[in-house]
């Protein structure tokens, strides 16, 4: 069972391998997963307020707000037992902030192995009906893997200005950093290897509505915009053989809003991406003096459905959910995803110096 299941998950990269030359979109696949289990329990929905280590995946923006050198990492089993995965996903970075600005660095690797080989029994084979009768035995001739590494090497600034409104004679103070990754993909299948560099920038921008309409009560709204994959990321098998990974403009609005007196924060966003259709997400988080977070997602939404109240089109049956806790120098996050082919479980760490 364990053998059709790998055989099934890593369909995709097959096809990719034994289809060369074809700008598929499935090119790079292991960079959908997903990084830390914050966003991931947001549901995917991390693009405007991206704020942690993890912003370097969602908006290399948010890495101009992680306030203190920061190295973290996230673990998971890709479905499977605990103990005898099916693939490992895992993430380990670095964040060094430097007077406004942030350099990191992270890579992000996803491995399969023992993955069985067996003869070519198609009729392009040269074997006949009747000698493929003989030889199929079911048993495998060897076991090949599967690996694929990206590393990010990101840097980041934070710009803050106030902007003159021309009106009730005041200023309102505005957050706009900005961010880029450089990316180096490495994929190996069999005996075959490609390489690839790409790139992503990523901006966001906060305004305080409190100063902007001179009510105490509102709290800041977010707008973030990413351009993944800009450079035309591809990678190159050789022999001229070149997958190309598809662009993506991931766009999110997001509002936070701090009441004080219970020690309560609240954070909303709502993120679209081009790459794939009905890719919205929407999440929502509560934070309790800083300490204690508890987050809800949804990643497949169809907001044109939504907007024309076509309830039927939308799929709220793919949720996401999460919390998480923080103490002294350590911020632990655990996220459960439930999706159509198995529900997984997220969880990083982060160490903050």
């Amino acid at each position: 069972m364990k053998t059709v299941s790998k055989l099934s998950i890593f369909a995709i990269s097959i096809f990719a391998f034994a289809t060369f030359g074809q700008a598929t979109k499935y090119a790079g696949e292991f960079l959908e997963i997903g990084v830390g289990a914050r966003a991931l329990g947001l549901g995917g929905a991390y693009c405007a307020l991206a704020e942690d280590p993890s912003s370097f995946y969602w908006n290399p923006a948010g890495l101009a707000r992680v306030p203190s050198i920061s190295i973290w990492g996230m673990y998971n089993n890709q479905f499977g037992d605990i103990g005898n995965p099916l693939a490992q996903h895992s993430v380990i970075g670095a964040v060094f902030p430097i007077t406004g600005a942030a350099l990191a660095v992270h890579w992000i690797r996803l491995a399969v192995d023992e993955i069985p080989l067996f003869p070519d029994y198609s009729d392009e084979s040269g074997y006949s009906l009747e000698q493929r009768k003989q030889i199929i035995d079911g048993v495998p001739q060897g076991y090949f893997n599967d690996a694929e590494d990206a590393l990010f090497v990101s840097f980041a600034k934070m710009v803050k200005f106030k902007l003159d409104l021309g009106w009730s004679f005041f200023e309102v103070p505005l957050e706009i950093p900005y961010g880029i990754n450089l990316k180096m993909i490495r994929h190996k299948l069999y005996n075959q290897e490609a390489f690839g560099i790409g790139a992503d920038a990523g901006i966001q921008i906060k305004m305080p509505l409190d100063i902007m309409f001179a009510a105490p009560s509102l709290g800041d709204l977010s707008i973030g915009m990413v351009y993944q994959d800009f450079s035309k990321t591809g990678l190159d098998w050789g022999a001229g053989n070149t997958d190309v990974i598809v662009q993506n403009f991931r766009f999110g609005v997001g509002y936070h809003h701090q009441i004080e007196s219970i020690k309560s924060e609240f954070l909303v966003e709502r993120t679209s991406n081009t790459r794939y259709s009905n890719d919205g997400r929407f999440g929502f988080e509560y934070i309790w003096d800083r300490t204690l977070f508890f987050r809800f997602g949804l990643s497949r939404l169809n907001w044109a459905a939504l907007t024309m109240g076509m309830w039927n089109d939308v799929d709220f049956s793919v949720w996401n959910a999460g919390f998480g806790f923080h103490y002294w120098h350590l911020t632990a996050d655990y996220a459960f995803l439930k999706e159509d082919i198995g529900n997984a479980h997220r969880l990083s760490l982060i160490y903050n110096f």
